[in-house]
């Protein structure tokens, strides 16, 4: 992953040296892929938290019943809140959240990892024509991918689409 300062550098450079401008308004994107949704047994649990912690207020004792309530609420927050927008794949380049839109035209290839250790995770990487033109430090971008919900056809969505882009710059 790229640290926060290469990322603005990468950013700036590369809408200076583009010969489009980005138009992300115009774009018309034909695959979303959001964070994955929490289980709705958080929810449960924190709802049946939150009847313990009002039962625990009114019967044993206050403070620990408003403990018991907050955390509660923690809980029913994490599974009820709305999942992100994280990814999106258009005609003419991807958008991520963390890089913005890169446009297919500037994108060599992906290549997917899985790492498997402690801490697994699966990873996008994103490899760019002339890198050095916006001064990167690795030639490729590195997104996260094991949140996205429903990543399993992003593969062939992207493939897909980057055979199109490079087939109509052939013409």
């Amino acid at each position: 992953m790229m640290k926060n300062k290469n990322y603005n550098i990468f950013r700036q450079n590369y809408e200076k040296n583009i010969s489009k401008k980005l138009e992300i308004n115009k774009e018309e994107f034909d695959f979303d892929y959001y964070e994955t949704k929490q289980p709705i047994g958080l929810t449960i649990f924190g709802g049946l938290l939150l009847l313990y912690g009002l039962y625990i207020m009114f019967k044993i004792h206050t403070i620990y019943g408003l403990l018991i309530i907050i955390s509660s609420l923690f809980f029913i927050y994490g599974g009820l809140k709305k999942p992100k927008l994280v990814f999106r794949i258009s005609k003419n380049g991807v958008w991520t959240k963390e890089f913005g839109l890169i446009y297919f035209r500037h994108i060599e290839r992906f290549e997917f990892y899985r790492y498997i250790g402690k801490h697994s995770s699966e990873r996008l990487k994103i490899y760019i024509k002339n890198n050095k033109l916006y001064e990167m430090d690795k030639p490729f971008l590195e997104q996260a991918i094991s949140h996205i919900d429903n990543y399993g056809n992003l593969k062939n969505n992207l493939d897909k689409a980057l055979t199109i882009v490079n087939k109509r710059n052939e013409k």
